[in-house]
This record gives structure tokens, sequence and C-alpha cells, in this order.
């Protein structure tokens, strides 16, 4: 599909939208009336103030030719990359030339090499693939070249603005008599076939799925991998071209190369590596010609660092915005989490002030709250006595699951927090820790962290995976930076099939999302846990949330037993005011754990309203009602109540933990109710016979001590990828 197919009538631009474009575009072409010695002039002072004035541009350019020059000092990079810019902005005058130049005045600045290779291959009877690369006289070379071979059939990316790709178009179907979108493939082939002449410029970075890695000044570069694949299916011959400016005002010379022998040769990294040699030639011969202000080297080798400083793309200036609007209320509500757990440090390194004792550790895990840290800790231990020498460091972010790090953790394993995901934090924070490689427990997507950690070569890995049903729900830039965040991983171990399928929805390469297993199947060590005895047996509701409370104790007054009493432990303590306030409203005699309340015989509900005892309620239950699955929360983990051989109920809502109630209803090691009429009928049944429901915590935990080597396999399987543990020597990947 050509532009010219596509061009809309001018009449359509009239719009004062338009006025500015049209503007740019008359100021363009009074440029073609310049005397070329004023123009060339122009040009030299323009890009001088622009070398200093764009910024961004000036890193890029600098990255490439530090790259590609490494044998020159800094000064010399430096000049080299300020002739660059004056070249670059030669090209902005050149252009306009080239579309709306007179023949009279083009026809005077250029010289011609290389005509009999052109005839040679005219010779053939065949189209032609003509080769160029991005060269700053891109544009003006090809208005020359198209005096010998016309029509000719440039290749092209659509430009964003419909005016300008409308003006732009039509002018260059005029200048040469054709035109081609770069990714229309078949058209390209089709037009190749009928003995046409298409010219293309590949050394462009369109990232690892079409390229393979090929040396480009002498680094490995990827290069497109459809050039020669073209030139097979239309059975064309193949012909570099090359473009230079000629010093002073001596004009312009074109040169056309020997065509390819042996081209393509099947080896699509020798066809690669053939035809970045012949666009590195005319780098060679006119350095600061080439444009070395785009992203050549964008795309690297696993393992290798980012050349370029982070771009920020759109969905991620969105993200900053949407960040920057939540800076005053987040960190009030830091604030308020560290004021209540009276934990000043976890405002402080939230806020982006990480302390004192930083890095290097060869091992970072980060896992989000009390639920992940208690699951990643058997690994953690295990990479303690697999590989003691080397230094292991776990953030969390609430201040909740870093007090229960630092309770459980050895003292070798430093306890930290992630600070929000500001960049500025992300940026101080990295370069404070000095990680070797990243372990995320589960899913925690925070963008900048993600991207700071690829740009600087620090290998991620998601560690018991999972994909929650509301981050596939997520629509536009939000889910564009969610998938984002998910390719800069350099593994994901996922807890099941399920949870490998929704990865590979987000966009990643299959080859590296593999199922491990779930790590919270782990058995934790209770042994010294001592059950707490209320002097009556109970039943817990555990991590309840709000309004659960209240439907579970009418639902309790509805059917109780004197055999029983419900302790209910809300899974934020400090709602307890509240809480006792509904409860006082459907039952008389209500036990408070923090006011040191004895239970009685006529005591009805026992609110368990502290921080840490969870755990030892769990073991002195007959049986515990799972909080949060009543409400639309999402549940909460049942395996902590299966550790310890103890039956479990749960509701509806278990979208947090959906594989371990799946497994664990299939296996008929728990009982997931629709409602709470079913938990009631079965709370009844219980009440009647307790002991029945022994079965069903055996199984439970049966089911945990079947699957409890899934820690040595995640450790087997971070060992092979993660190089910290490869080596198990401590040394620190360079960042």
């Amino acid at each position: 599909m050509t532009g010219q197919q596509n061009a809309i009538p001018l009449r359509k631009f009239i719009g004062p939208r338009y006025w500015p474009t049209w503007l740019g575009m008359g100021a363009l072409w009074l440029t073609t009336r310049l005397p070329y010695p004023v123009m060339l002039a122009l040009g030299h002072s323009l890009g001088w103030l622009g070398y200093y004035l764009l910024s961004s541009r000036r890193a890029v350019t600098l990255a490439n030719i530090r790259l590609c020059f490494p044998e020159l000092d800094t000064p010399a990079q430096q000049r080299l990359a300020r002739r660059s810019f004056r070249s670059a902005t030669l090209a902005i005058f050149e252009s306009p030339l080239a579309w709306w130049g007179s023949d009279s005045k083009l026809k005077k600045l250029y010289r011609m090499e290389g005509l009999e290779n052109a005839d040679k291959v005219e010779r053939l009877g065949k189209g032609v693939l003509v080769l160029g690369g991005h060269y700053t006289t891109l544009e003006i070379g090809g208005r020359f070249i198209s005096y010998h071979w016309h029509p000719l059939n440039p290749t092209y990316k659509r430009a964003h603005n419909r005016l300008f790709e409308t003006v732009l178009s039509a002018s260059r179907h005029r200048v040469f008599g054709g035109l081609v979108r770069s990714t229309d493939i078949r058209d390209i082939v089709r037009k190749l076939k009928r003995g046409e002449i298409v010219w293309m410029a590949p050394d462009q970075d369109f990232g690892p799925r079409r390229s393979v890695f090929a040396p480009f000044m002498g680094v490995p570069t990827a290069t497109l991998n459809v050039i020669a694949r073209i030139a097979q299916l239309a059975d064309v011959p193949t012909v570099p071209f090359y473009s230079e400016r000629l010093p002073g005002t001596q004009g312009y010379l074109l040169r056309i190369g020997p065509m390819f022998e042996n081209f393509p040769s099947g080896d699509e990294v020798a066809d690669a590596t053939r035809i970045n040699q012949a666009i590195e030639e005319q780098v060679r011969r006119t350095p600061e010609q080439y444009l070395w202000a785009h992203r050549r080297f964008k795309t690297r080798p696993p393992g290798e660092p980012d050349v370029y400083p982070p771009r920020r793309d759109r969905s991620l200036r969105h993200y900053t915005r949407f960040m920057t609007l939540l800076a005053l209320p987040a960190l009030v509500y830091t604030a308020w989490l560290a004021l209540r757990q009276r934990d000043a440090r976890y405002l402080r390194q939230r806020a982006g002030i990480p302390g004192a004792a930083g890095g290097p550790v060869d091992v970072w895990v980060h896992a989000a709250s009390v639920g992940e840290v208690n699951a990643v800790l058997p690994l953690i231990l295990a990479i303690r006595a697999m590989h003691p020498d080397l230094t292991l460091a776990l953030t969390t972010a609430t201040p909740t699951g870093g007090e229960v790090a630092r309770k459980r953790l050895p003292p070798e394993v430093r306890q930290h927090y992630l600070p929000l995901d500001w960049e500025h934090n992300v940026r101080r924070f990295l370069n404070w820790l000095q990680p070797g490689c990243a372990l995320i427990v589960e899913t925690e997507l925070w963008p900048n962290l993600y991207e700071h950690l690829h740009n600087r070569a620090i290998p991620i890995f998601i560690v018991n995976g999972r994909i929650s049903p509301r981050t596939l729900r997520a629509k536009g830039w939000l889910r564009h930076l969610l998938s984002r965040s998910i390719e800069y991983t350099s593994a994901i171990l996922a807890r099941s099939e399920e949870d490998r399928a929704r990865f590979i929805s987000m966009s990643p390469d299959p080859d590296k999302v593999e199922v491990i297993g779930n790590i919270k199947f782990a058995s934790g060590e209770h042994a010294a846990v001592e059950p707490i005895d209320l002097g009556r047996r109970y039943v817990l509701a555990a991590s309840t949330h709000d309004d659960e409370e209240l439907r579970l104790a009418r639902l309790w007054l509805r059917i109780a037993q004197d055999s029983h009493l419900l302790v209910i432990a809300p899974r934020h303590p400090h709602r307890a005011a509240k809480i006792l306030k509904q409860l006082r409203t459907v039952a008389a005699n209500v036990a408070v754990r923090s006011k040191g309340d004895a239970v009685t015989p006529l005591t009805q509900i026992y609110v368990a309203d502290t921080f840490g005892e969870l755990t030892q309620f769990i073991a002195g239950a007959d049986l515990t009602v799972m909080g949060g699955s009543f409400a639309p929360v999402g549940g909460h983990n049942i395996l902590e109540v299966a550790q310890f051989g103890k039956p479990v109920v749960f509701g509806p809502h278990m979208h947090n933990f959906e594989d371990e109630a799946r497994r664990f209803v299939a296996e008929d090691a728990a009982v997931q109710v629709p409602d709470e009429a079913a938990l009631g009928e079965y709370l009844e049944r219980f009440l009647r016979a307790p002991d029945k429901a022994l079965a069903l915590g055996a199984r439970a935990r049966q089911l945990l001590e079947s699957n409890s080597d899934v820690v040595e396999r995640y450790l087997a399987r971070l060992e092979a990828l993660c190089p910290a543990l490869k080596t198990g020597t401590g040394d620190q990947v360079e960042s």
C-alpha cells in the first residue's frame, strides 16, 4: 500500500489546527531558495546550538560514539558528537531541498561512482534490492539516485502528523515515482518480482523478535533478518548504496557498491553481518554523517546492560503524573502507618531515605507483606544453608511484614523497606543496595523499579508468580505499562499452569515462564508455637474484614451451642472499636483480649484484637473460618491452617488464593461454601460432631507434605538462573 493511495485531499487541512504545520512547512520550503553556502552556514550554526540544548539527543549520541569508537579519548568523542549534530542539522535543510528543490539546482551538486555496478545488476533483468543506511544525507541522496534509477520505491514509515504525511508522500511520489510502507513485506516482494527497484535502510532496532544479533562497529547489534528473506522470496540481487556530503561547498558523492555475492546464504547471522558491514563501510569513511542520535543499540543480548539512559515512554509518563498526584496522600498514609506501628524507619525508607547500612548484596528478596514473607522464608533459609557466603537482604512494603521478617529472619539477613515507586527513590535505593539479582515474591509490578533494574542489567526473577484477574483486566496505558514491566523480567517461576498462561497473555517470551509450584505449600516450622487455650473449645474467624464480623456473629448466635466459643481475629486490629460497637448490638457477652477480659461460660464472642497471635489462635482452634472470603476481598492464606492439620472453611471470594482453594477442595482437604446460609449449615453439622472434621485437617496436612519439596525445586531453578547463586562466590553483577 503506497502513501499516494492513502493521500487525503489538501482541502481537508484548511482548519486552524493545521495552521502551525502549514507555517512550518512554508518555512522549510523557503530554505530551498537559500544559496547553498548560506544553507550550509545556517545548518552548522544551528547544529552547534542543538548540541548544547538537546540534552537527551546529546546523551544518546555520546553513548553511541563511546560504544563504537572506544579507541578515541573523551575530547575526541565529544568533537565527533558535535560534528554529528551539525551534520544532522544540515539534513533538516537538505530534506526540503530533496522534496521541493529544482532539478537545475540539484544536478549541479553531486557526482556518482559505481554506475558500472548498477549496470551489472540491471542486465540481470530482475528487480533490485538497494540497501542504504541512516546517513544524514539519506533524503538528499535519495533524490540524487532517483536521477539514475527511476522509478524507485523507497520504504518509509508513516508520519504521525496527517498533513505532513500527505504532503511528504505526494512529494516523494513525484520525485521517486513510487513509495512503499516499510512494514508491507508483501508489497515490497511484489514490486521486486515485477522488476522494480526497492530502496531500504535496515539499520534500525525493532527489538529482538524480528532480529538477530550481528556485529556492527564491533558491537553485537539487533539486526533485521527480514532483508535476506525478501531477497530470497523475490529472487533479486542486493546492492549497497552510499551517500556522503563533501567538504565545503563541493556537494555530494554517491556510490553504488558491488552486488552482494552468495546472498542470502541461508545463515541469518552471516547475512545480517554482511548488511552491517556494508553500512559500516560508509560510517567509517564519514563517521560524523551517520545518524548517531537514534537508539541503534537499544536491544541488548541477555545479561548486557542498556546503552542509553532510561527512556520514558508515554505510558510511563502517565504513570509518573499519576504517582506525582498521589505523592502527598501516599506520604501522609505512610506517616500514619509508621506512627501507628511506632516504626520511624518505615517512613524514612518508604520516602526514599535508605539509611546507613547498604549494599552490595548478592541476593535481594522483596516480599510485600506478612503472607509473602512467610511464604518466602523457607527459600531464604535454604539459600542461606546452601550458600552461606552470600549476602542477602529482604524488603517489605508494610510495617507488619517488616515486623514478622525481623522476628523470623536469621540475623545475617538484613530487612529494609522498599521505597515508594518514584524514580528518584528507586535510583537512590538501587545505588544504596547494589543487588546482584532481585527475587520478587508473587507479583509486585512497580514500573520504575523494574525499568531501573533492567537498565542496570540486574536480573529480575518472579518467585511463586501469580497474576490477579484485576491485573488482567487492566486497559490502555496501564496494561502496556504492566506488560512492559513483566517483559523486563529474566524468568518467571509461576505457581500453576493457569498463572503461566496469564503471564504469557501479558506478552513476555513464553520460554521464560515456567511452572515450579506454590511455594506456600512448603511446611513451616510450627513446633514451637504454643496454642492459645481460652479454657473453652473455640471456632476461629481468622483475618476478618469490615462487615464480616457482624455477619458471622449473627450467624453464630443463631446456631451456637455451649460446647464452643466464637473467636474473631480481625485482619486489622485497629478496627477493634468499630467491631465492638457492632457486636454489642447483637451479643450481650463479648470479651476483648487487648483489655484482658476473662472467658467465662457465658461469653459468646471473644475478640482477638492483638497483633502477632493469629498463628497461636489457629493452632488452638478446632475449626477456622477464613475471613476475607465472605466479602469481595479475595480471602487469606488457608495453608497457615493446614500446617497444623486443622480443618478450614471459606466462602466464595478466594481469588487471591484461587490456586490453593481449588487444590484443597479438589483433594477434599477444605470446605468452600457459596454463602452465609451454607456456612451456617456446615457449622451446625460441625458443632454436632466436631471430631469428624479432624479427617479434613489431616488431608490438608498430607497435601502440604506431598508438596514439601517445592522449596528445593525453586532453589535448584534459581541456582541455574541467578548469576550470584550460580557461582556461590558472592561476586557482584556489574551495575
